[in-house]
């Protein structure tokens, strides 16, 4: 599974927000003065850009049907990306809000579960752009991946000779915190996963 999106540059961090304000009348004078609510709202140009992203997505989507956005709801995803900045000296690491922001909700559940890594980065003064790739991640849960898990739920369930006593067809609370990303005390380093709580059935 993997999806490819050819999007416009995001606007910079930098320029993304601004202040936001609002009239009050000023009780002195009885005339309206502006004054800052304290908030941040995008910028006029952060919201035609995020409408520029999120239009092109739901475009390039509808050509890649294969993509499924229901896995991203329990799943974590790369987000690879190919920039082509305008100039030089721009800032890779600024610009991901605003993409993550645009595109959660369009092509992944959340963007807490979006994992980004800048590939490569090069200039285009003439076409500023950047490439998207989305895929599933390896890990499942702590496990490196889904080899490392079967290895370890196999010694869970036939360990030993009768498997272990905590294993309960899966419902084990040490199994499950594992496999939902969990770092338990009773598993060593996620480098290498072992349960010290293994404890063979009678």
């Amino acid at each position: 599974m993997e999806l490819n999106l050819l999007l416009p540059v995001p606007t910079s961090i930098n320029k993304l927000y601004i202040n936001e304000y609002q009239y009050q009348k000023n009780p002195v004078t009885k005339k309206p003065e502006r004054v800052p609510t304290g908030r941040r709202i995008l910028s006029t140009e952060g919201r035609k850009v995020k409408a520029q992203i999120q239009g092109r997505a739901r475009v390039q989507l509808l050509e890649q049907p294969e993509w499924d956005y229901e896995w991203t709801k329990e799943n974590f995803v790369y987000q690879d990306a190919v920039i082509y900045f305008a100039r030089r000296g721009s800032d890779d690491n600024n610009i991901y809000k605003l993409l993550n922001d645009s595109l959660e909700g369009i092509t992944y559940d959340n963007d807490s579960r979006v994992l980004v890594r800048t590939q490569r980065i090069v200039y285009d003064s003439k076409n500023p752009r950047i490439e998207v790739k989305i895929t599933p991640v390896e890990f499942v849960g702590i496990f490196e991946n889904k080899d490392v898990y079967d290895e370890f739920e196999a010694k869970c369930e036939f360990g030993g000779v009768k498997g272990c006593s905590k294993y309960r067809k899966g419902s084990c609370s040490i199994l499950k915190d594992s496999i939902a990303g969990t770092v338990r005390e009773e598993i060593g380093s996620i480098h290498n996963p072992i349960c010290t709580a293994f404890k063979e059935k009678k």
